[in-house]
């Protein structure tokens, strides 16, 4: 008996310590016509079930993304996947539906814009998320049913 109610406070623990799933379900861009300088640019949707693999791939710029990126994808298919696109300023492109073959607990857009405006952006809470990519930057908030993007 003592050896059951052990493996249940196992079990327990362990379904405990979880992280939670993602709720985030679509993403839409508003691509600018401006967008890195009028220029093509690099864009991946990182969908990850392993949040200590989010913060590693936090942790790299943006090129090392871009260029380890198939690697990333062989060592961690398991809990690692990618959509990815060369956009064009101006380009309609999306929404991008965040599923993946395992429990989703992270996503990550990796942007490859020109020079120090390259970045990364952890998508957030909303169900219905949108990137605003422009001349300048980019950002991201919930997208809304008024959202031009929709």
């Amino acid at each position: 008996m003592r050896k059951l109610i052990f493996l249940m406070v196992l079990l327990l623990a362990a379904c405990a310590s979880r992280p939670p799933p993602l709720t985030a379900e679509r993403l839409y861009l508003a691509i600018a016509p401006d967008a890195n300088g009028n220029s093509a640019f690099r864009l991946d949707v990182i969908l990850l079930g392993d949040p200590a693999l989010a913060a590693e791939i936090l942790a790299l710029t943006p090129a090392a993304w871009f260029a380890q990126r198939d690697q990333m994808v062989a060592l961690h298919g398991a809990s690692l996947a990618l959509v990815g696109a060369e956009l064009v300023p101006g380009q309609a492109y999306g929404p991008v539906r965040l599923k993946a073959g395992f429990r989703l607990t992270n996503a990550l857009i990796a942007i490859g814009y020109d020079g120090a405006a390259a970045g990364f952006v952890v998508l957030g809470p909303a169900r219905n998320q949108l990137l605003t990519l422009s001349g300048t930057g980019f950002s991201l908030g919930p997208a809304t049913p008024g959202t031009s993007a929709l």
